[in-house]
């Protein structure tokens, strides 16, 4: 805890919060100012940096919905959201001005574009070209808007609520989904934000350290409530393993949102460089976005003990489920139980809700306080076997205790000879060996008449002497034959989007599929 002032900070940029809350006020009166209503979209095209939340708190304090764009996407999938969204203004940092640019031509729309100059500082962390320092000169740049509005917009009641209208999917299995959700109550944003600041460890006087990508819903979301909480943030321009530790141990670190993929990354640091650093000032630990591999999560709570927290959830429906250190090592391998009245069920191909340990199609439903939702531009919702419950495409079931254990995703399921495998049970098994940092495990068309055969592609962790044989042997004695990859790559990398979802896609059109 800190008696001091919070700040932002961001590579060898620091600012007071107190600051960044009265850059945000002006910045509001600008987008007023420019016609932005209430519920209209503003889209955030930025590198994780300072400015990226000063833009959220803004365009929440006018009324109007941020809506976070991937910087890894390409024009056309840029056009997507802007032309989906109707966005009216795009703020873009240097570097991407002109795919936004091409963007918003391809969408048909008229966003403006409000160019967000790239400091020097962040440039040089993120190691990219320094030239990205000189703004294009093409369009109104941030820093203009903001000076030239000194008094910031005042309180908007109920512009909290109408900002949270809209927030999209991932985008990982399809096309981003814009989820529309009805207008909060005061009770409701109350409920949400209190229950959110409770679980995730957010404290006025903490300190957090955002380490994933600001354009994905879970860090923006944590980093939006530190600044509100007054908990001090320290924002990494791009993911470090020693770095995130070294934070930790400077900074004194409280609170941190991580994925699996980070998680097994500091596992690969060898034990020289984690026994560097204190990390016993974090009291929360947490991770989701992705299933989590038995054998790394039991590795973290040795080394980080019961700050290891998890959830389950979805964009349409929140948080669902919650786990501590404790109740895993009771339950390994489950994503915990439903909290605060939310609701898993399990159901058979024919909808009816199966009994404990039986595999099949996860339905959810969101906390007491958590408010229904449509698609935008999309059809209704089908009613679905259980009232109030929605499904996102997970397989699972549910032990007799009420925990839930995922196995993958329905599209993702292997269907050999007839017989479904369960990908995150190999990926499992493969991450519990000796030296292996990822795995990705999916189907391929198979050569004879079984329909599919099994794929993975592994990550050995650095030093580790890993060969194919060597895996296909060691697993013979932890899976049935059928499930033993027929098909196994050693591989540099995986195409993960920085929230460590897998676009198994991908790699299943490696092999014609």
């Amino acid at each position: 805890m800190t008696d001091s002032a919070p700040t932002i900070s961001c590579g060898t940029r620091i600012r007071d919060q107190a600051q960044s809350q009265r850059r945000a006020g002006r910045l509001a009166a600008a987008l007023v100012a420019a016609g932005v209503a209430r519920t209209d979209r503003v889209a955030v095209m930025l590198r994780n940096d300072i400015e990226f939340l000063e833009i959220s708190l803004a365009a929440a304090g006018c009324g109007a919905n941020p809506v976070p764009i991937n910087t890894r996407w390409q024009a056309p999938e840029v056009a997507h959201v802007l032309r989906d969204a109707d966005v009216r203004i795009v703020f873009a940092h240097t570097e991407f001005v002109g795919l936004v640019e091409h963007a918003v031509e391809l969408s048909g729309g008229a966003a403006v574009v409000v160019e967000v100059a790239m400091p020097r500082e962040s440039l040089a962390e993120a190691g990219l070209d320094p030239a990205l320092a000189e703004p294009t000169g093409h369009h109104p740049l941030l820093e203009d808007w903001i000076e030239a509005h000194p008094d910031p917009l005042g309180h908007l009641e109920g512009a909290i609520t109408d900002s949270m209208g809209l927030i999209y999917t991932s985008g990982t299995t399809g096309a981003p989904k814009g989820v529309l959700r009805e207008r909060l109550t005061p009770q409701q944003l109350m409920s949400i934000a209190g229950g959110a600041a409770q679980r995730m460890g957010l404290t006025p006087g903490g300190r957090t350290v955002v380490a994933g990508p600001l354009y994905h819903s879970s860090p923006n979301t944590v980093a939006v409530l530190a600044l509100r909480m007054g908990t001090d943030i320290t924002i990494m321009p791009r993911w470090h393993s020693e770095g995130f530790l070294r934070h930790v141990h400077e900074r004194r670190i409280t609170q941190a949102k991580i994925v699996p993929t980070m998680l097994s990354r500091l596992l690969s640091l060898p034990a020289e460089v984690r026994e560097r650093y204190d990390v016993s000032s974090l009291t929360h630990l947490i991770h989701s976005a992705a299933p989590c591999p038995p054998a790394v999560k039991r590795a973290a709570i040795e080394w980080f003990g019961d700050a290891v927290w998890e959830y389950y959830g979805c964009s349409e429906a929140g948080a669902i489920t919650w786990i501590g250190a404790a109740d895993w090592l009771g339950h390994p391998g489950s994503v915990g139980r439903p909290v605060d009245g939310a609701s898993v069920a399990i159901t058979g191909a024919d909808g009816t809700v199966l009994p404990p340990h039986e595999v099949g199609r996860v339905w959810v439903r969101g906390a007491d306080y958590w408010p229904r939702f449509t698609y935008l531009h999309r059809d209704e919702l089908a009613p679905g076997p259980l009232p109030g419950h929605i499904t996102v495409g997970d397989t699972g079931y549910l032990d007799e205790d009420g925990f839930l254990y995922l196995t993958g995703r329905s599209a993702e399921i292997i269907i050999a000879g007839g017989v479904n495998i369960y990908p995150a049970e190999i990926e499992n098994a493969i991450m519990a060996l000796d030296g292996i940092e990822d795995v990705a495990v999916f189907g391929i068309p198979h050569p004879g008449d079984l329909g599919e055969a099994v794929a993975a592609h592994v990550i050995p962790r650095p030093g580790a002497t890993v060969t194919a044989q060597s895996l296909r042997t060691a697993l013979t004695t932890q899976l049935a034959d059928y499930k033993i990859p027929t098909e196994l790559r050693l591989v540099p990398e995986l195409p993960r989007d920085d929230s460590g979802k897998i676009y198994k896609r991908q790699l299943q059109a490696e092999y014609g599929k």
